[in-house]
């Protein structure tokens, strides 16, 4: 409603006839056109009305007793202006109308045309002057609320939260970017916020690439190095600030201390692998328990052997003693016993089959030490350093773990060509490998119950144009087309209760992410599928611009 527009509320109470009944809306109406006057007769008529919206004035005609005072007292409270109109308007009447809650009484005389229209101007004047005292008190300490939450928001969130000027100084940093970064409060205004990245180039830091270019990022890791020169995992998020009111323009940078997090992953990517052994535990005590048997029945011949090889020692020491004599006789005694225990014990044999066993077991015992090799460079516990490494390698040494569990239902042929070093965390990438190797032998299995099946996997790494490429294929029973873009959602599977928890792919999929790579499928169900990992030689995460709306 605007400053020209008056609504009024009479409250009339029906009279009798003959009764007086004083002509209040006529009175009203020397307000003019602007004046809206809208008339009710019953108090609960007119707090309806009032619930709809308070009106500039109620005027309200005696004659409503108890009921008009209790309007009154709650007209008070409310803050909206009322006069009361009554032929009985005498000091007495006045008093209660005055003490429930009127703000000026008139008496409905022969000047009420006169007086009625100019104490209603002075009410409606007094009232919205209030209001708008009301209005602007309500805003102001609203704003000073919005402001005070606002700050204690900034000041006690978890997250870091910087606002940098265009050339990447702070202008504001709450306590806990103060906390942190490790600096003293009040300590980071004013510092250019690259001395905390001088681990990557400043084109590549994704503060600097908003302030460049207005490029958002969401979630993105990174490293800053703290005053004692650790490095701090972080994750950030950045947007453009457009200036106000002409001022610099710059970027805000929310971040997050990402090292228990990261010490949490740590943990359950442990306990992924730790499963995924715990699994292949029975293959693995199969494969070593083998060369184990054949090495233990190698010694226990071998046993038997040195006494028939010490029965051959006695004959050969009588020898060289009889020789050393000049006893002729006594060398053709000897040499003949000789000859009797060399056939008794058939030396020739005993010494070619002493040589197999002893290269067998050999070959047994190196066995083992390469299964045990691969299984503690498996569980070994990952950290957060990248290193480069052979792929090839780690692929094959974690599928010599595998192999123990499905050698005699799979069929595995590796193609392996050479590949460049990639910088990463080799053991993790062995945990996405295991992962999806152990998932095409499930596959396998599923289907091995078919006639004449014979189930294969097959493992190939190359060089690609974005840097390596590793594929594992085998043709298990497949994944069905609705399922095929939840199978990296974590806790989706569709194998059975107890047999996985859905966490093996989503697991895989967040490694290869964070090494900068990607992970997909393809799949025919009753034909097979195929994984194909691809990884930059670098490592890096690619930390693409968030979209603009």
């Amino acid at each position: 409603m605007s400053d020209a527009q008056v609504r009024i509320l009479l409250v009339k109470p029906l009279r009798a006839a003959g009764a007086p009944d004083p002509d209040t809306a006529g009175a009203l109406g020397r307000l003019g056109p602007e004046a809206r006057i809208e008339v009710v007769h019953e108090v609960a008529e007119a707090r309806a009305r009032l619930a709809a919206g308070p009106p500039d004035l109620v005027v309200a005609e005696h004659g409503l007793g108890d009921a008009l005072l209790a309007l009154l007292e709650e007209l008070r409270v409310a803050g909206t202006p009322a006069v009361a109109v009554g032929a009985d308007a005498g000091e007495e009447a006045a008093l209660r109308a005055f003490r429930a809650g009127a703000a000026d009484c008139v008496a409905a005389g022969p000047d009420l045309a006169e007086v009625l229209p100019v104490v209603a101007l002075e009410q409606i004047r007094r009232g919205r002057e209030q209001r708008r005292r009301r209005e602007a008190e309500t805003l102001e300490k609203r704003v000073e609320y919005l402001e005070r939450t606002n700050e204690n928001i900034i000041q006690n969130m978890n997250s870091a939260l910087l606002v940098v000027d265009a050339e990447g100084r702070v202008r504001f940093a709450n306590a806990s970017a103060e906390r942190i970064l490790d600096a003293p409060p009040g300590t980071l205004r004013g510092r250019a916020v690259w001395d905390w990245f001088p681990e990557t180039p400043r084109k590549q830091l994704h503060l600097a690439r908003t302030l460049a270019e207005g490029a958002r990022f969401r979630g993105a890791e990174s490293l800053v190095r703290r005053p004692d020169g650790s490095l701090l995992p972080i994750g950030i998020s950045c947007a453009p600030l457009a200036p106000a009111e002409g001022g610099p323009p710059g970027a805000v940078a929310i971040f997050q201390d990402l090292s228990e997090i990261k010490q949490l992953q740590r943990q359950v990517l442990q306990t992924e692998k730790m499963a995924s052994i715990g699994q292949l535990a029975a293959g693995i005590a199969h494969e070593i328990n083998n060369p184990m048997g054949f090495i233990h029945a190698n010694l226990s011949q071998l046993g038997e052997y040195l006494d028939d090889l010490g029965r051959v020692w006695e004959r050969v020491e009588g020898l060289r003693k009889a020789a050393h004599g000049g006893d002729p006789a006594g060398v053709r005694a000897e040499a003949l016993a000789l000859d009797r225990i060399l056939a008794e014990v058939d030396a020739d044999y005993l010494m070619a089959d002493l040589a197999k066993a002893v290269r067998e077991s050999l070959e047994g015992a190196e066995r083992i030490r390469h299964i045990v090799q691969d299984l503690r460079s498996f569980s070994h516990q990952d950290t957060d350093e990248s290193v480069e490494a052979d792929l090839n390698q780690a692929l094959d040494s974690t599928a010599n773990i595998v192999w123990t569990m499905m050698k005699h239902s799979v069929v595995l042929t590796k193609e392996y060509r050479e590949l460049p070093p990639v910088r990463c965390r080799p053991m993790q990438l062995k945990q996405v490998f295991m992962n999806l190797l152990i998932n095409a032998y499930q596959a396998i299995e599923a289907r091995g119950a078919e006639a004449g099946f014979r189930g294969q996997i097959r493992l190939c790494t190359g060089p690609c144009a974005e840097g390596v490429r590793i594929r594992v294929e085998d043709n298990g029973t497949g994944i069905a087309a609705e399922h095929l873009d939840r199978i990296f959602d974590p806790f989706f599977t569709t194998k059975e209760v107890g047999v996985g928890m859905g966490l093996g792919l989503s697991t895989s999929f967040s490694i290869v992410q964070r090494h900068g790579g990607r992970l997909r499928a393809q799949s025919e169900p009753g034909e097979g599928t195929r994984f194909e990992v691809v990884l930059p030689l670098d490592g890096r995460p690619r930390g693409a611009p968030e979209e603009r709306p």
